[in-house]
């Protein structure tokens, strides 16, 4: 297989604003208009959402489902954007910031197999972004998203890239629940009575697709971040 054409440093300029000393990533719709210029973004999973598109969805206390309350909020992800100075290119990268306590550091560091849900605050309300799971630690998950940058376009997954690059554009500060599946029976077929896919599958996959099925029955929709097809496709890399 041909190997993909990797994007040159002027292009990824393109992607960022000069201040005098380094090309820093651009943000909002400058950013998303700046990416649409070198990459196809006419697929709505490959293409960053927005400020605009956040309030728009479900806010977390809106979401009655009881096995909400399972998630522990664990720290803030924020978005460190991409910098180029001298030409040397130093990718953009998620932050975990502000842990609530120990317990949650444990859970982030140590947790083997979670479901995790993905909020943002702004002027006050709380918008639910992303329901997932993870069969390693979240902070291996984080891993992954952030092999999501520009330059691994062509090449990182569309969850990854969808991630990493609208917490980019919007630069606002993102929540981080964890429901910690690590210590329970490894298979799972109903939670709360709830039953999830008709075959044995990892509790934090099991919780996931519950969760994403509730989320679909009551607000008619996918979360916005969720963009793969079932939540029994996993999308960790």
């Amino acid at each position: 297989m041909a190997k993909k054409e990797s994007i040159s440093i002027e292009q990824l300029k393109t992607f960022c604003d000069f201040d005098g000393e380094k090309y820093v990533s651009k943000q909002g719709q400058k950013y998303i208009e700046s990416l649409s210029l070198v990459y196809n973004l006419n697929n709505r999973n490959d293409n960053p959402f927005s400020r605009e598109d956040i309030v728009q969805q479900p806010q977390l206390k809106d979401f009655t489902f009881e096995g909400v309350k399972e998630y522990k909020f664990i720290c803030n992800l924020t978005a460190r954007p991409m910098t180029i100075i001298n030409d040397v290119r130093k990718n953009e990268k998620i932050l975990a910031t502000d842990f609530a306590d120990d317990n949650a550091k444990r859970l982030f560091y140590k947790a083997l197999g979670v479901s995790y849900l993905l909020t943002c605050v702004i002027d006050g309300k709380e918008y639910i972004i992303k329901i997932g799971s993870s069969r390693t630690t979240f902070e291996k998950r984080l891993g992954s998203y952030n092999c999501g940058v520009v330059y691994n376009w062509r090449t990182a997954s569309t969850t990854n890239i969808k991630i990493l690059q609208s917490m980019v554009a919007t630069r606002l500060t993102f929540r981080l629940y964890l429901c910690d599946c690590s210590n329970d029976p490894y298979y799972l077929r109903n939670w709360h009575g709830e039953d999830s896919v008709a075959f044995a599958s990892p509790k934090a996959l099991a919780v996931e697709d519950i969760m994403v099925k509730k989320f679909i029955s009551q607000f008619g929709h996918r979360p916005l971040a969720n963009v793969q097809a079932s939540a029994t496709v996993i999308d960790e890399d």
